[in-house]
């Protein structure tokens, strides 16, 4: 890549946005080039039942989350690591490859904030248009692929039918469309026996276009804006060597909603305040770049099952069937208010034989909790059967931010999760940890005698287990990321948005941001869908935009 070469589009990051937004761009006469930070993802990630279990140790931003001093205290280091994909792909090849579009009222809710267009009919479109129709597919194999994620729903009805049945008994829905109310097994972005990571199913069929080229293993360390606030192009380090990039029509930011806040403030686009204290000219005074940070808490919760089974659980099975997802899993949307249309938490279940190093394994790999917490989790699959159990806590008030550390662009970002900086939080979570115990005392469970593991957690060691203010205390010191980071450069009206309805940056020409950093709000369940969404929706925008 030339010092001053120029292109009509340029985006820079290739994970799951940018790598949709690369191949429906260079479907018309145009050149597009895909700047991403990281190299090709390792063949591994396309390995459904192993790549899932090493999430944390694949190619990564290796970003933590700053020490607020007070939350996380069950965590080894008071925070935690913010497992971000660094590869063409990005987290679309790291994430747990659950498809959940997110409820019907998230999307009105986005119109309601001032952005006409994104309503459930209008993005449901998008939703359809990602998804491959297998048979279609398989028809036009000779011609060139447009690019479409394929889903596999496993049904595993020996593992899960008797937990589905006590959950229908305790009142919910058992449900075929998972973005409403209820409980189902859950639907992967696994086909083929294969991850479909958007590297493989948008970029791989369409890597012989001649006007889609790529830069990787290239950091863009800055956008450069001219006198008439217009974005005309990057400054990118590509092997160690500074160089600047041209766009002749548009700037398409998909670095994530930890990277993209970080390049706005970088190339002085943010609060005037905080840029002038990192000693950086300030272009376009945007007070809301950074904030707004949003993600889904989780904590552990764990069931005890049947009585030791009759043979030990084989811990390679992974091995043995890793073109699948490496353990049956339930999953469920609940509502507290039963009058209630969307949900208040997600539920992501897991059946596990006794001697299973799973939890384990997540506990200590993925989502850092200390040394006495995993060896408790260790200890529950020792004399029974268990259900491990996930529970998100979907829509919370709080919100957290991202600023700079310098002005230095090697340098990541400082991130603030803001978890229960709004109190109401902490009461509402409690709440559905005690709605969703309630399971136990159904016919299924009863007969397993089914009892919630206490885990001992010390900080919570002098209240009663199992009571409200119990509860409080343990999603304060256990509450983990999902790593659905999203809303730091959130779409709303000029005044409270950063970027307006389609996806434009207010303030500066040229230049648009397309991942879950645009989200007004975060949506209802794991954001990979939406995000692919988001894109298919923004490429039609650009398309139309720049008369394409």
């Amino acid at each position: 890549m030339e010092d001053g070469q120029s292109f009509d589009f340029v985006i820079v990051g290739g994970g799951s946005a940018g790598c949709v937004i690369a191949n429906r761009l260079t479907e018309a006469d145009t050149n597009v080039l895909l700047i991403e930070a990281g190299d090709d993802p390792p063949f591994i990630t396309e390995i459904p039942g192993i790549s899932v279990l090493l999430g944390s140790t694949l190619p990564d931003w290796d970003y933590y989350t700053d020490n607020d001093g007070t939350s996380g205290s069950a965590h080894k280091l008071h925070k935690f690591h913010a497992i971000q994909g660094k590869m063409l792909g990005g987290s679309s090849n790291v994430n747990y490859m659950y498809y959940i579009r997110g409820n019907e009222h998230d999307y009105e809710n986005w119109v309601e904030r001032g952005n006409l267009g994104w309503d459930w009919k209008s993005v449901n479109e998008y939703f359809k248009k990602s998804i491959c129709d297998i048979s279609k597919k398989e028809a036009n194999s000779i011609n060139e692929p447009r690019g479409c994620l394929s889903t596999t729903r496993p049904l595993w009805k020996q593992e899960t039918e008797g937990y589905l049945n006590a959950f229908k008994e305790n009142g919910h829905d058992i449900i075929e469309d998972f973005s409403q109310l209820g409980f189902s097994t859950a639907t992967f972005t696994i086909s083929d026996r294969r991850r479909q990571s958007t590297a493989l199913t948008f970029i791989k069929p369409v890597m012989r276009r001649e006007n889609l080229h790529f830069l990787k293993n290239t950091l863009t360390t800055k956008i450069i804006i001219d006198e008439n606030k217009k974005a005309i192009g990057v400054e990118v380090i590509d092997n160690g060597v500074m160089k600047k990039i041209y766009a002749k029509k548009e700037i398409i930011i998909s670095a994530g909603s930890l990277n993209t806040p970080k390049l706005l403030m970088l190339s002085g686009i943010g609060a005037k305040e905080h840029l002038e204290e990192m000693g950086i000219e300030t272009l376009v005074n945007s007070s809301n770049v950074g904030v707004n940070l949003q993600d889904h808490m989780l904590v552990p919760i764990i069931l005890s099952g049947g009585s030791n089974s009759t043979f030990f659980i084989d811990n390679f099975t992974a091995l043995k069937h890793a073109d699948k997802f490496p353990v049956a899993t339930v999953m469920g949307l609940v509502a507290l208010e039963k009058n209630q249309t969307y949900p208040d938490y997600q539920v992501t279940a897991f059946p596990i034989l006794s001697g299973s190093l799973l939890p384990a394994l997540m506990c200590s790999e993925i989502f850092d909790w200390n040394d006495e917490l995993c060896i408790a989790m260790a200890n529950s699959t020792t004399q029974k059967d268990i259900l491990f159990t996930l529970i998100s806590f979907l829509h919370p008030k709080s919100r957290g931010k991202v600023r700079l550390k310098s002005k230095n662009p090697l340098d990541g970002p400082i991130i603030n999760t803001g978890y229960f900086s709004n109190e109401d939080d902490l009461e509402k979570f409690a709440k559905c940890i005690k709605d969703f115990t309630r399971v136990t005392s159904t016919t299924y469970l009863k007969q397993l005698q089914s009892e919630v593991i206490d885990l001992n957690v010390k900080e919570c060691k002098d209240i009663d287990f199992g009571s409200q203010k119990y509860w409080e205390c343990y999603v304060y010191n256990l509450a983990a990321s999902q790593f659905h980071f999203s809303g730091t450069c959130a779409m709303g009206p000029e005044g409270v948005g950063v970027v307006d309805e389609r996806l434009r940056v207010r303030g500066v020409k040229s230049l648009r941001i397309v991942d879950a950093s645009i989200m007004p709000s975060i949506v209802s369940g794991n954001t990979y869908a939406s995000v692919v969404m988001i894109a298919e929706k923004a490429s039609d925008m650009i398309k139309i935009d720049n008369e394409l």
